[in-house]
């Protein structure tokens, strides 16, 4: 099972009948931050909540077991990356990260320095 996919279809399914993600957690009695962890792929709520999203959008919602399908390698997903970023580079100290972030970021050395001197 590709739980990304299934992100992919749930966000397209809602889009393609006028809803937000407020009023499909609504509609399915669960909460907007369900609906966007589930689009996002980082989460695959339990049947019960699956049904629900399926009733609420008045469709089936089809999860395949054993999907053939590979994810694309590393390289293919930077390829895409950079496809729609062009040389576009994200500085995460242009934000002003909280100090827990900032040690983080450090410790993976990510620098302030490192994003300076771009």
């Amino acid at each position: 099972m590709n739980v990304a996919q299934v992100g992919l279809d749930v966000a397209r399914l809602r889009r393609r009948a006028g809803l937000s993600q407020e009023e499909l957690a609504r509609r399915a009695g669960t909460t907007q931050a369900v609906i966007s962890r589930l689009e996002n792929g980082l989460k695959l709520p339990g049947y019960g909540v699956m049904d629900r999203i399926a009733d609420a959008l008045a469709t089936n919602v089809t999860v395949t077991f054993g999907t053939a399908e590979p994810l694309p390698s590393r390289d293919e997903r930077r390829r895409r990356v950079r496809a729609v970023l062009g040389d576009y580079v994200f500085d995460p100290w242009a934000r002003g990260p909280a100090p827990a972030e900032a040690r983080s970021l450090e410790a993976d050395g990510l620098t302030r320095e490192r994003f300076s001197r771009r």
